[in-house]
């Protein structure tokens, strides 16, 4: 029976629209040899990953992947309303337009000087969603893979931060492993990130599918080791 694996993750797991690139994820299945399902989204967080792993759940997958933290660390205005992309409906995309407004109307107004500055969803509520997908499928080996540098450099210090405790996380948990490849794309961000600063380029995903891949192997014949007979 072929092997099957789950994606979970924000725009750097879905590609962008129309693109014809080869995403990590893809590279990462086409490498072990499963199948994919690929739940990623983009602009979303790890709060929309909950939804996902509601309908896309990882059990019975050998391996599941969660990339989140791009969006997660997002500064926002103290209170800002937040509206999920997935489950969608025709509702929801009415609010998210009026938050919209709303967003570029507190920009103007300069809320988040006035009334304080959050991240979109604080770390600490980050780890927990994440750590709740990894227990609720305790047989599936997840990796837990850093969120990508930003060109837009005041932003890294919040997505180390996330990551920091996203190593945390697969420390804690027996099924779970953390990818770090954040210092291998800025290290050549020129070829892996894209003009705009966020989404990856092909080399870019190439590099974060073999570290995955890399860290994959290399964990499961650690337990391979341990569970052979003497």
């Amino acid at each position: 029976m072929e092997k099957r694996c789950i994606a979970y993750g924000d725009c750097n797991t879905e590609g962008l629209k129309g693109s014809t690139i080869p995403l990590w994820p893809e590279l990462v299945a086409a490498q072990l040899e499963m199948a994919l399902t690929n739940c990623g989204h983009t602009m979303s967080t790890t709060r929309e990953m909950s939804e996902y792993a509601r309908s896309h759940p990882a059990a019975g997958t050998a391996l599941g992947m969660i990339q989140y933290g791009l969006v997660d660390s997002w500064l926002t205005f103290r209170g800002a309303p937040y509206v999920l992309y997935y489950p969608d409906r025709p509702l929801r995309k009415v609010a998210r337009r009026v938050v919209k407004k709303l967003k570029k109307m507190a920009r103007t107004l300069k809320l988040q000087q006035r009334i304080g500055a959050v991240e979109q969803v604080p770390v600490e509520e980050y780890i927990q969603r994440i750590r709740a997908v990894v227990r609720s499928a305790p047989d599936t080996l997840f990796a837990l893979v850093a969120t990508a540098p930003n060109l837009d450099e005041p932003r890294n210090p919040r997505i180390q931060r996330y990551n920091s405790a996203l190593a945390a996380l697969a420390a804690d948990e027996p099924n779970a492993f953390y990818v770090d490849t954040y210092d291998s794309l800025w290290g050549s961000r020129a070829e892996s990130l894209m003009e705009d600063g966020t989404h990856l380029t092909a080399a870019g995903h190439r590099l974060v599918a073999d570290a995955v891949v890399r860290e994959y192997l290399a964990v499961t014949a650690g337990i391979d080791k341990e569970a052979a007979p003497e």
